[in-house]
């Protein structure tokens, strides 16, 4: 399985690629991916950065994991240092997850993380505004292949939505439209958006970009700031897995100090549909 993973994760890594008329130098830096909802608590990734075209075997893989850093997410007097967690079904599979606080909307957050003399700092705010989904469906583009779709409420033209899914047997939520789709672009009181399926590097047992009959999937529309909008949208224009960034100069995120990556808050909708 892990020989398996390595192979799509280069894959994933060389897909990635940013397309530079001369190759830079390596800089080496943190890579941080963080996230903190309404009514949920922090999660933060942390890993090194990797050069473009360079290859790995399968202890570099986990090595290139950040597992003794200090993370510290405080907002609205509260503080908290989260614990480091693993899970073998997600990559990496290390991360940071809080236990005590969680995130609330119209609240600002700042994140904090220390391994050895680097210290890397970030801020972000979960909106007020929690999306409203009027429903879902499905179409059948053949008697195999099925997309979902999600039909939003345009009540708010200030929101800025990025849109997940997820099976029932998947851990995480992967993004559908990277880019986001912002709700001032979208004419009349509701829009509908057709849902494309997103695949984990460790998905290795159906590749469709489809579902089929008897699938349950999560549908997630979050509510982001304007910052992490124009954040995610710089991420998805590059073509970047944040957890397997090659070296750029084209994309810092919102990261301070030796690090690049994404601290962002989220206010989320989620509703379930089944395929029949």
């Amino acid at each position: 399985m892990k020989k398996l993973l390595l192979t799509i994760i280069i894959g994933t890594v060389f897909s990635a690629c940013i397309k530079e008329g001369a190759q830079k130098e390596f800089d080496p830096k943190f890579v941080v991916e963080g996230i903190i909802e309404n009514g949920a608590v922090p999660v933060v990734k942390v890993m090194h950065n990797i050069p473009t075209n360079y290859v790995i075997d399968e202890e570099q893989l986990e090595a290139l994991i950040v597992r003794w850093a200090t993370v510290k997410v405080s907002g609205g007097g509260d503080e908290e240092v989260l614990t480091l967690t693993r899970n073998d079904k997600v990559f990496p599979y290390l991360f940071y997850v809080g236990n005590s606080l969680k995130g609330k909307a119209g609240q600002k957050y700042k994140l904090e993380v220390k391994y050895n003399n680097d210290v890397l700092l970030s801020e972000t705010e979960i909106p007020l505004y929690k999306p409203a989904i009027k429903g879902v469906s499905y179409e059948w583009l053949d008697p195999e292949k099925a997309q979902p779709v999600v039909n939003i409420d345009n009540a708010n033209p200030e929101a800025n939505y990025l849109l997940f899914t997820k099976l029932q047997t998947q851990h995480e939520f992967y993004a559908t439209t990277p880019r986001g789709i912002k709700a001032i672009d979208q004419a009349g009181k509701q829009f509908t958006v057709s849902l494309m399926r997103t695949r984990s590097i460790q998905d290795t047992m159906n590749s469709s970009r489809y579902y089929e009959k008897g699938d349950e999937i999560a549908i997630k529309v979050s509510n982001v700031s304007a910052t992490s909008y124009s954040l995610w949208s710089a991420v998805s224009q590059q073509g970047l897995a944040l957890s397997f960034l090659n070296y750029s100069d084209d994309f810092s995120g919102n990261i301070e100090g030796n690090g690049v990556g994404v601290w962002y808050g989220a206010n989320s909708s989620v509703y379930k549909l089944i395929i029949d």
